[in-house]
């Protein structure tokens, strides 16, 4: 047995500066892919969330305004932003300052809607049809022969911290059944 010095070297296990240069920045780039990636989803996740919520906001108003239309008559105030049922014990009023729609009903005020775009919301009176009409083609009414009242809006809502808005449209033309 030979027990003096050897001439093999050793090797060792560790990486070069050139290695762990590229690991590093394959490394970089797997995590910045990963995170804009989750970015993206809690953006969209978010973005999701606004738009149902305020589409569901808007479908409540639509659905509370047409069942009020359906059992009631409309007032002579009626107005383009001020829909008045029922000789006045129902409401629905639109504050283009602060973009809310509002239901007053025997003294009780309500918002029902906030978020309104500007001069967006909209009620129209209209007759019964006559037998020559076409397709959605009725005349403009007043409120002692109104048949139909239309109403339109649009609302719109800013995701906090990002550029992304959502925006919800509602449009409805609603027959008045006591009539």
């Amino acid at each position: 047995m030979d027990f003096g010095p050897s001439n093999h070297k050793r090797s060792c296990g560790a990486f070069t500066l050139t290695e762990m240069m590229v690991a590093v920045a394959v490394g970089s780039l797997v995590l910045l892919g990963a995170m804009s990636v989750y970015i993206f989803s809690i953006t969209s996740f978010a973005s999701m969330a606004n738009y149902a919520d305020l589409n569901q906001k808007s479908r409540y108003a639509s659905d509370m305004i047409t069942r009020d239309i359906r059992g009631g008559s409309v007032s002579s105030a009626t107005t383009t932003t001020q829909l008045v049922l029922n000789d006045g014990t129902t409401t629905y009023s639109y504050n283009s300052t602060a973009g809310t729609l509002i239901r007053l009903q025997n003294g009780e005020s309500k918002i029902l809607l906030s978020g309104i775009d500007s001069d967006s919301l909209r009620f129209t009176l209209w007759d019964r049809p006559t037998s020559t009409s076409t397709y959605e083609q009725f005349s403009t009414g007043t409120p002692a022969t109104a048949k139909l009242i239309g109403f339109e809006w649009s609302c719109s809502r800013r995701l906090v911290g990002s550029r992304i808005e959502s925006q919800s449209v509602e449009t409805a033309l609603v027959d008045i059944r006591n009539k």
